[in-house]
């Protein structure tokens, strides 16, 4: 009877063989995967974290900007006190804007973008507009002009400054007219990472880099 086993050696080591090429077809296969998918996958990853920063900057920002308005009501109520007739003075509305501008860039503290300057410090990043509405001063030009006079040194990007400083219907009613602060802010946000037009696989492409948070807060002054 004739052996077999001379002849099963060389068919189980081209099975092997076989075998090995499909195992490393399926690992080339799965590497040129993960190279198509990683992209999407940091993106995915990165644009979460990008998330967290963003809203947390965002609340840090809405703060901001209520406080100042706040600040600026509240010594408003204290000028107006101290005013012949409770009239307030061009110099009066040049304090209230101060004030709201400093309360604003010290609650900005925590904002990674944030410059500030001078003492107290007033911010050149986030960019802040401030008007106060008050009815017994008429219109803005009474005010001395200055509702939204700090518009001059923001970027184009914060279109949150550029509407005209018009007083709600309840502020101009005389009879429950109250005055208020409104203050308008825009920050710039940065991304993890800046990308311009990044191509990504089946066509798609994306732009990430810089992001412009704008907040329009008002605080009433209880001149009652």
């Amino acid at each position: 009877m004739p052996d077999r086993s001379a002849h099963l050696a060389p068919e189980r080591r081209r099975a092997l063989r076989t075998a090995a090429l499909h195992v490393g077809s399926r690992r080339g296969q799965s590497l040129v995967e993960f190279a198509l998918v990683l992209p999407l996958l940091l993106i995915v990853l990165l644009g979460v974290a990008d998330f967290g920063r963003l809203f947390s900057q965002g609340i840090i920002l809405e703060a901001a900007a209520r406080n100042g308005a706040e600040a600026a009501a509240q010594e408003y109520v204290q000028l107006q006190r101290n005013q012949p007739g409770g009239i307030l003075t061009p110099a009066n509305y040049n304090q209230l804007h101060a004030i709201a501008l400093e309360a604003l860039c010290e609650e900005a503290d925590l904002l990674p973008n944030r410059v500030a300057s001078g003492t107290p410090p007033t911010c050149d990043m986030p960019h802040a507009a401030v008007c106060v509405h008050d009815a017994s001063a008429g219109d803005d030009v009474a005010m001395g002009g200055l509702c939204g006079s700090e518009r001059a040194f923001a970027p184009p990007e914060c279109s949150v400054l550029d509407p005209p400083w018009t007083a709600t219907i309840e502020q101009t009613d005389p009879p429950t007219a109250l005055p208020y602060v409104e203050v308008r802010v825009c920050y710039r946000f940065t991304t993890l990472f800046s990308l311009t037009d990044l191509q990504l696989p089946f066509g798609w492409s994306i732009s990430v880099g810089e992001v412009w948070l704008q907040r329009d807060r008002v605080f009433v002054a209880g001149t009652y």
